[in-house]
């Protein structure tokens, strides 16, 4: 039971975190224009880190498996 909380807390918080950028993302005008709008930017930041953490909270699940 603690692994799974342990699991879910970073997993939840990434999730979030994706969310939140790719809204940032969508709500910025001209996100895909040269040069970048620092609303977008920061977006794009916040859910490359987002997929971070989801990578980091599967390498946490793989090393905690069970013998």
């Amino acid at each position: 039971m603690r692994r799974m909380i342990v699991l879910a807390v970073p997993l939840a918080l990434s999730l979030v975190l994706y969310v939140v950028g790719i809204v940032i993302l969508l709500s910025t005008p001209g996100a895909n224009e040269i040069p970048t709008p620092a609303g977008g930017v920061i977006g794009g930041v916040c859910a490359m880190f987002a997929t971070l953490g989801i990578f980091i909270t599967g390498f946490i699940l793989v090393s905690t498996e069970p013998g």
